[in-house]
């Protein structure tokens, strides 16, 4: 994901487009793949969901990872890459405040044609 301030910020709840960067999510998500992101300030995400998430020690720097597990109790989640050997993901930081979690990666728009980004509690280990 691009660094600097997001512009979802300005203009929450307005689908928005955000490009990977990285094989993290790969094999679903290609680098380079562009992705339509819905985003939903402050709304806990689903489990197995692709989502969009600030970076809890680097403020303006997202990332597009899978919810691993999450607490609603606590309002946390556990974030995990789909290719785990090319993933910086809550493994490495922790868990976030759901406050962090931008909104949910609904569709791929490019390569190829557009498909749907569903979610997948299956896929998680």
């Amino acid at each position: 994901m691009a660094s600097g301030k997001p512009k979802h910020f300005l203009r929450p709840y307005l689908p928005q487009l955000a490009m990977v960067e990285g094989p993290s999510m790969e094999p679903l998500l290609p680098d380079g793949a562009w992705v339509l992101l819905l985003p939903r300030p402050g709304r806990l995400p689903r489990l197995g969901q692709v989502v969009v998430a600030e970076h809890p020690a680097r403020p303006g720097f997202e990332l597009i990872k899978r919810v691993a597990s999450l607490s609603r109790d606590r309002g946390l989640v556990w974030l995990a890459g789909d290719n785990r050997s090319a993933s910086t993901d809550s493994e490495d930081f922790g868990p976030l405040p759901v406050a962090l979690v931008v909104g949910p990666v609904v569709a791929v728009v490019r390569p190829g044609p557009p498909r749907l980004v569903r979610t997948e509690p299956r896929r998680l280990w």
